[in-house]
């Protein structure tokens, strides 16, 4: 493997226990509306902007489906049911984060999600002061499997993306960390890789704790 300097790490199901959650809250709203989503369909846009999932629904549902309707209301349902409960994290997160601080790894998320709320999300976790950078879906054209969000991670960190690691738990992030010629790692959420995305993966990890044991052995 080459030298690595940075590690990147997507949020939603990675570092932040939230694609259940996001589905639940989905299939609530759907109700309301008359329309149906299973996870089948669900994990199809796992790790995309709003622009593209609003993009796949309407393909789906046709031109007509209320996108930014349930949209908005799937958010706040999202908010109510964290603010109540608080914001699951997934395990091993600060072992990994706590490790890669120690030996100075740079670190950044990239990570689909509105900037405003990422941000909200990484405080509440307590992992927005052991980050160096944080890029969001708002804040990019492309969404992923464009590497554009990657790329700027990478920028903001001020390295190289051949010495960049990408942690992701979807196909689309695991295919943007290939296009920008990074080192991807795929730790499994809510779905396993395709077998076309497993093959553009450098290693799956069960968990970040395997991540942090095998960054331990390199």
């Amino acid at each position: 493997m080459k030298k690595v300097d940075a590690i990147i790490f997507d949020m939603d199901g990675v570092l932040i226990d939230s694609e259940r959650l996001s589905l639940k809250c989905y299939q609530e709203v759907f109700k309301e509306y008359d329309y149906k989503i299973d996870e089948e369909f669900y994990v199809k846009f796992i790790g995309t902007n709003v622009k593209s999932i609003k993009a796949r629904m309407e393909k789906e549902y046709g031109e007509d489906f209320p996108f930014d309707s349930i949209y908005e209301k799937k958010v706040k349902l999202t908010l109510e049911i964290t603010d109540k409960n608080g914001v699951t994290i997934k395990p091993g997160v600060h072992e990994l984060l706590d490790y890669l601080n120690k030996e100075n790894y740079k670190i950044a998320v990239a990570t689909s999600t509105r900037r405003k709320r990422a941000l909200q999300l990484l405080e509440e976790a307590k992992i927005k002061d052991k980050v160096d950078f944080v890029i969001c879906g708002d804040q990019v054209e492309n969404s992923k499997p464009d590497p554009e969000i990657f790329l700027k991670a990478a920028k903001g960190l001020d390295v190289n993306p051949e010495n960049c690691i990408v942690i992701e738990d979807s196909d689309a992030g695991i295919t943007a960390a290939h296009a920008a010629k990074m080192i991807g790692i795929h730790v499994p959420d809510m779905k396993f890789l395709e077998d076309e995305t497993k093959k553009l993966a450098f290693k799956i990890c069960e968990n970040l704790i395997k991540v942090k044991e095998y960054l331990e052995e390199v």
